[in-house]
């Protein structure tokens, strides 16, 4: 295959997982607090967001980083718009519940930059617009 096979495959794998987490954390995010039995720890549900957007917003940006901006801002507004429609599921919203969605999309995506750089490597590399530097 070629290169760009991997390139289009890695990103086809990129967005599955993404679909994948996407209904998961919704699922989960819908459900009764009563589902979840022992897992109900008290305030062990904010970690549980981090971890769920950490894993949401990883895997595009680590194969296309030009995207990285769009993919963090439709995650923040993903966890918005969970946290609004859990009143109509028997939940409440909750600001610390977004604030823990947040981290996790900030930790997700700059671990995805940093394993991206070391994974598919560039040392010529320009953070603030996110595409590699060109040699002339």
């Amino acid at each position: 295959m070629s290169e760009g096979h991997y390139k289009l495959r890695r990103l086809v794998i990129s967005y599955v997982i993404m679909i994948i987490s996407i209904l998961i954390i919704t699922f989960l995010s819908l459900l009764p607090w009563q589902a979840f039995g022992l897992l109900s720890i008290v305030g062990m549900d904010k970690i549980y967001h981090v971890a769920a957007f950490s894993c949401l917003a990883f895997p595009l940006p680590l194969v296309r980083p030009r995207l990285i901006k769009w993919v963090f801002l439709g995650v923040i507004v993903f966890g918005g718009f969970i946290e609004l429609i859990q009143q109509f599921f028997g939940r409440q919203a909750s600001l610390l519940d977004f604030i823990a969605n947040g981290i996790g999309a900030i930790i997700g995506v700059t671990f995805a930059r940093l394993i991206g750089f070391w994974a598919f490597g560039s040392d010529n590399f320009n953070i603030a617009n996110n595409e590699p530097i060109k040699d002339d």
